[in-house]
């Protein structure tokens, strides 16, 4: 599996128990009635999908301070349609991985965004498709051809119905879409502490090339590093690019 993250944790993942996820959805009461959350089936669902994919992770500590490599962005152009059939997809080449808040906050939207994914339906509820990675750290499970869960057709496109459901109810793209998600395909590269491009961002038809010289950051960039570390952070390292800054560090406010 190929792992990613959208900050750095001290520890490599323990293989998967299904098990112990079982009893952590039976006796986590933060999970349980008293925040009103969908009914989620206690069995996981398998995850299937190809085994080189990397996996998209947070680290269990908060980040009080984030570093930027602006020259490693300031060499790419990102824009986001959706991922036609054929195409290479981040939604399907990476294991997305949340922490126990960001899944909360999924499964209070699973009524919504079932009714993109009515593959999450199940009797009584939900299906429970998070699978336990490490004590507060949990993946996404994907479709026989590696797909996230979370992921629906539109138009002849891939789309991320999280996404979708947050701009449909209004609510901030945050506060419902995993930060790794929003993003990539900025990334903290393994055993590094800087958040950089992904080394592999250029096999993805949404992502090109800049010109060399370029000092304008691209617009998608400055707004993910808002929504994900806090007002003013993205405006931080745009000023940083026009500036000739090769490196920032933000002070995150998230």
């Amino acid at each position: 599996m190929r792992f990613l993250c959208a900050e750095r944790g001290a520890g490599a993942c323990q293989p998967h128990d299904k098990a112990s996820l079982d009893i952590f959805w039976l006796k986590d009461e933060s999970l349980e009635a008293s925040d009103n959350l969908p009914k989620l089936s206690l069995t996981p669902m398998r995850s299937y999908g190809p085994e080189n994919r990397r996996q998209k992770r947070q680290p269990q500590h908060q980040r009080s301070s984030v570093e930027v490599d602006v020259e490693s962005l300031l060499s790419i152009e990102n824009r986001c349609n959706g991922c036609a059939k054929g195409e290479r997809c981040c939604c399907s080449s990476y294991e997305v991985c949340v922490t126990t808040m960001e899944l909360k906050r999924i499964i209070k939207v699973l009524p919504e965004a079932a009714k993109l994914c009515p593959h999450l339906l199940a009797v009584g509820g939900y299906d429970n498709v998070f699978e336990e990675e490490e004590p507060g750290l949990f993946s996404i499970d994907t479709t026989e051809d590696g797909l996230c869960l979370f992921a629906y057709w539109s138009h002849h496109r891939i789309h991320c119905s999280l996404h979708t459901v947050a701009v449909t109810l209004g609510l901030p793209l945050e506060q419902v879409k995993p930060k790794v998600c929003l993003l990539w395909p900025m990334h903290f590269s393994e055993g590094d502490e800087v958040l950089a491009m992904i080394n592999d961002a250029f096999l993805f038809d949404c992502n090109a090339r800049k010109a060399p010289g370029s000092r304008s950051l691209s617009p998608g960039f400055v707004e993910a590093i808002e929504l994900v570390y806090g007002e003013g952070c993205g405006t931080q390292v745009k000023h940083a690019a026009e500036n000739g800054d090769r490196r920032t560090l933000l002070v995150t406010r998230r």
